[in-house]
């Protein structure tokens, strides 16, 4: 759901290493907002908070009524955007990341209610990981990242803001199945506690479970040949989340607010090897516990507000492959990460300018062991430090505004393993990096309102500790690596209906540029020996398109389509002028919906084309072209919702070797009283 614009601009007080993580562990047009907060959005505003009319990036915010649907998952409904990219590993609630504008998971950071949860091991974010009943809005940048978020970003940020309680309680229930032994069932609360003045809560859980037992053409690993095809049912894919949350806040004397919040996770994954079979057991299970605490006082124009936040979080990750069924040899790699980190963040605001400073600190640690082989244990510390600061300057009555910024980190990374022999390295990284962006209202054009933004960024992402530091077997680390780079620019306009139009009309247009230097690759020697390597630079250039079109009579259309052109530059000669590995060059999607006050209706046509798997582009994906429609009946108190995914019933592959599921039907109940 697009949110809504005011006409000016205004100030906001009016597969296996996927799977895995690394072997220490076992991709809708974004909006060009210029809007306040409180009219784009039913959720609360605080401070720290992103104001859409200090920001002139492309973004997107996703509101609460589409990341509750039946049968979808986050990643999902992030990558019904427009230059966002999905990717899963197999069936549902299986490993699902996404890509922004050709980027590579890694490059995309993810935010929770502010707290980056990108770990430096690295692997990317699971988002199977993050349950959709505790989220009340995600919002999606592409390029350029507000200072609020308070690290750089390569390929740009997903930030997830968690349901907030208002002074109206409000219950919620829901309980679902559909096809492969799918289950799913949720309840959460918001509102004020009775017993306590001024206190608040939110609370929900949450539970979903698949067996993925669906069926599919294995060709037992011969492409070219069809006479050793058969079809079978997938073996050792089922997955199941449980997850619990508390948050209360109560407000002080002055202003002042105080809320605490309280997550556990536990996850489970079967990882099937790409042979399917039987004999093969391997595991990823995942228990996390995240605490954070925020202070943040609201001040008037002329003074400082401010923010302050401390956070905590716990992850045990046990990698089971004691058969070695797809991993180089048996392994059975438990792994401990944990986080502590603290927020200062600081903005005033005055008549036409505003400046916010975000100042971040974080420790991390890793300690993974192989209880198979003894004595093979591995530690690494990672010390950040961020300070990011931005300036807005509003010309011409507010029509204008000129937003600069600057992003800044410092890194201090120690790691020890004690196997065949003991190995110590260090690794430290400083950056300081621009942003700049303009945002200029048009007035009147054809019957509507019209606004052009311009945005132009340096981002850069240090190297992870499984790329600084490798791990056991037949992988070395390179401390010597370089922090990779990207030069971002974008160039978009939007318009907008006015009243008078009897169908509600958004449309908005991006070019997007970039440019990435020493990237990151594997690269692996004749003994099959890998090691990263800074050997790899790209180029990408493309379109993103977004329209929504809604009608009086309850009917609208929804269209987005991303065409991109991504280039790889690296040393390596079969590689040279390819296109990047996993990133299609055609991706959209078409839908078309009907709702009265009893009934909505929907269908979704998505298109993702001209793929490969690998770097030399000699294995192709075939292109996913997957219809789907959903029926929901409303009630006083309840919903119901049939959703049907991927009618055609095609089988395709995100990663190569590990499909997903065909043809999928859910049903679910939902009960708000």
């Amino acid at each position: 759901m697009i949110s809504g614009c005011v006409k000016k601009p205004t100030l906001h007080l009016c597969a296996v290493a996927c799977l895995t993580g690394s072997a220490l562990h076992a991709a809708d047009l974004g909006v060009i907002e210029i809007v306040a907060p409180a009219q784009s959005s039913s959720t609360p505003f605080e401070i720290g908070d992103v104001p859409a009319g200090e920001f002139t990036g492309v973004h997107e915010v996703i509101e609460k009524e589409e990341l509750q649907q039946a049968g979808s998952s986050l990643a999902e409904v992030v990558a019904e955007s427009s230059g966002v990219q999905f990717r899963q590993s197999g069936g549902i609630g299986s490993f699902s990341t996404v890509s922004l504008r050709g980027s590579t998971a890694e490059q995309v950071n993810v935010y929770l209610d502010g707290i980056l949860l990108n770990e430096a091991s690295g692997g990317g974010v699971n988002l199977s990981h993050i349950e959709l009943m505790q989220a009340d809005r995600v919002e999606v940048y592409r390029g350029a990242v507000p200072v609020q978020l308070g690290n750089s970003a390569i390929g740009g940020a997903v930030n997830i803001t968690s349901n907030r309680a208002t002074a109206t309680p409000a219950t919620r229930f829901l309980a679902g199945f559909g096809s492969f032994g799918s289950a799913r069932v949720s309840a959460s609360y918001t509102g004020p506690l009775a017993f306590l003045n001024e206190q608040r809560l939110v609370a929900s859980f949450s539970h979903r479970q698949s067996n993925n037992n669906f069926s599919f053409v294995n060709d037992n690993g011969t492409v070219f040949n069809t006479a050793d095809d058969e079809e079978q049912q997938r073996n050792n894919a089922a997955t199941q989340s449980t997850s619990g949350f508390l948050k209360s806040g109560f407000t002080l004397s002055g202003g002042s607010r105080l809320e605490q919040a309280l997550q556990i996770d536990s996850h489970g994954q079967e990882i099937a090897d790409w042979r399917n079979t039987v004999r093969g057991n391997a595991s990823l299970g995942t228990d996390s516990l995240q605490w954070r605490s925020t202070l943040s006082r609201t001040a008037g124009t002329g003074y400082w507000s401010s923010r302050w936040g401390a956070h905590y979080s716990a992850k045990d990750e046990l990698f089971d492959d004691s058969r070695g069924s797809i991993g180089l040899g048996n392994q059975q790699i438990l792994s401990n990460t944990r986080v502590v980190g603290g927020r200062s963040y600081w903005e005033k605001l005055e008549d036409g300018r505003s400046i916010s400073v975000n100042i971040k600190g974080r420790y991390e640690t890793l300690d993974t062991e192989n209880r198979l082989i003894a004595s093979s244990k591995t530690t690494a510390r990672r010390t950040r430090a961020d300070i990011n600061v931005q300036w807005n300057r509003y010309y011409s009555g507010g029509d204008s505004l000129f937003s600069v910024g600057v992003f800044g980190f410092l890194l201090n990374d120690s790691y020890e393993t004690s196997n065949a022999q003991l190995q110590r390295e260090d690794y430290t990284a400083e950056s300081f990096t621009p942003q700049a962006g303009i945002s200029h209202y048009l007035g009147e054009r054809l019957g509507g309102t019209a606004t052009v933004v311009a945005n132009a960024s340096l981002q850069k992402r240090p190297p992870s500790f499984f790329e600084l530091f490798g791990s056991q077997g037949f992988f070395e680390g390179n401390p010597a690596l370089a922090t990779e780079a990207s030069t971002n620019v974008d160039v978009g306009i939007k318009w907008q209906s006015d009243a008078s139009h009897k169908i509600d009309s958004t449309v908005q247009l991006v070019w997007f540029y970039h440019r990435k230097k020493n990237l990151i690759s594997r690269v692996y020697d004749s003994r099959g020996v890998g090691r990263s390597e800074n050997i790899s630079a790209a180029t990408g250039n493309g379109l993103e398109f977004s329209g929504r079109f809604a009608l009086e009579n309850g009917l609208a259309i929804d269209a987005n389509l991303t065409l991109q052109d991504t280039e790889n530059r690296s040393a390596i000669s079969g590689f040279t002028g390819k296109q990047l590995p996993g990133e299609a060059a055609i991706d959209g999607a078409l839908g078309f919906s009907w709702k009265n006050p009893q009934w909505k209706v929907g269908y979704t046509y998505k298109l993702n084309a001209n793929r490969y798997y690998d770097s030399p582009n000699l294995l192709p994906a075939a292109d996913q072209k997957i219809h789907s429609a959903s029926v929901s009946r409303y009630f006083k108190q309840w919903r119901v919702d049939f959703e049907l995914n991927n009618i055609g019933n095609h089988i395709y592959e995100d990663f190569n070797g590990y499909p997903k599921p065909g043809r999928a039907g859910f049903i679910s109940l939902t009960y708000q009283p």
